[in-house]
């Protein structure tokens, strides 16, 4: 009979205490990596962000609440027609504005300097001249009056365009902002943070990387009702709290809440060589309900601020091709 080594069999089961504990460890390691994954599509909180109140953001609105007038020369714009699912080629621009409420807007062909489109505004009322294609025709109306009814005859006869739905008094609340009521006991006004889910563009950022960025968001409230203490959201401004609290966004709301334009600010520069300011060169206007968009690209050294100069028929037009002729204030048409 023969005696076995205790010592070989200590060692085996070592041995397979090894081999057990190893391929312990070597399913742990595979059921993680089951279990997650790299995904750079999970958005990170982009910083660093800064801290303001809602005094320091009122001053960043002075740029354009301070403006009292202003021409630009050399405008790149372009429309985009929601309704038709189209965008027109870019135009060349040219625009004064003026506060209250005066503005005008002529729309050209590049290079052949044709006009497309023309319009005029003051603080109630404004003209349209429509000199495109099919949508010829020459408008006047009032700033808030309700056409509706005349835009869905438009729709039905397929005459709609964005010249046609575009207003004057639309790109005057882009450009001529008018000032937070701070103090005023008709309006109350919020601040808070919103995160909006983005790209990551960042230079060296992996492909779909993701972000979270910044934005310090003050609401202004109209009291309607101070028995209830009820109000309704007029405006909305968005900060960019990684761009040095530049304003990003200004939506504004009718009366009953509805948004009407959305604003958005971007690509800050010296427009003017005169003027250390940094002020958006890219704006776009979207106007939701009326089923277009617009937007302008300022070129530097062609924007003059706090015009002296405007000659008294700066806001003044005219039906001089003969378009055929709409009062949109007629009763058949609101």
């Amino acid at each position: 009979m023969t005696v076995g080594n205790p010592r070989r069999g200590c060692s085996l089961l070592r041995f397979s205490a090894l081999a057990i504990l190893l391929a312990f460890f070597t399913f742990l390691s595979a059921c993680a990596s089951i279990a997650k994954y790299s995904d750079q599509s999970i958005p990170k909180l982009l910083t660093p962000v800064e801290d303001a109140d809602i005094d320091k953001l009122a001053a960043q609105l002075k740029i354009f609440t301070d403006v009292e007038s202003m021409r630009a020369t050399r405008v790149s714009m372009q429309f985009t027609d929601a309704g038709s699912a189209e965008r027109y080629r870019r135009a060349d621009a040219t625009i004064v504005v003026q506060r209250p409420g005066n503005l005008r807007l002529i729309i050209q062909i590049p290079v052949a300097k044709t006009k497309l489109a023309e319009m005029v505004a003051d603080a109630e009322h404004f003209k349209v001249a429509v000199y495109y294609d099919k949508y010829k025709r020459f408008l006047l109306g009032t700033n808030q009056a309700d056409y509706s009814k005349w835009k869905a005859k438009l729709q039905t006869e397929a005459q709609q365009s964005a010249f046609i739905n575009a207003r004057p008094f639309h790109f005057t609340d882009a450009l001529m902002v008018r000032p937070l009521q701070l103090g005023d006991a008709r309006f109350t006004y919020s601040l808070q943070e919103e995160l909006q889910d983005e790209a990551d563009e960042r230079p060296g950022a992996k492909k779909g990387a993701r972000v979270w960025r910044s934005y310090y968001v003050v609401s202004e409230i109209e009291i309607t009702d101070k028995t209830r203490s009820f109000g309704i959201l007029k405006r909305r401004f968005w900060f960019d709290r990684t761009n040095q609290l530049n304003l990003a966004r200004q939506q504004v709301f009718d009366s009953k809440g509805k948004l009407l334009t959305d604003i958005r600010y971007a690509k800050y520069l010296k427009l003017n060589s005169d003027s250390p300011i940094l002020r958006p060169s890219v704006i776009e206007i979207r106007r939701p309900y009326d089923s277009y968009s617009a937007e302008l690209n300022f070129l530097t050294d062609s924007v003059e601020f706090n015009v002296e100069d405007l000659p008294p028929t700066a806001f003044v037009l005219e039906n001089t091709e003969k378009l055929p002729e709409t009062d949109l204030d007629k009763p058949e048409n609101k």
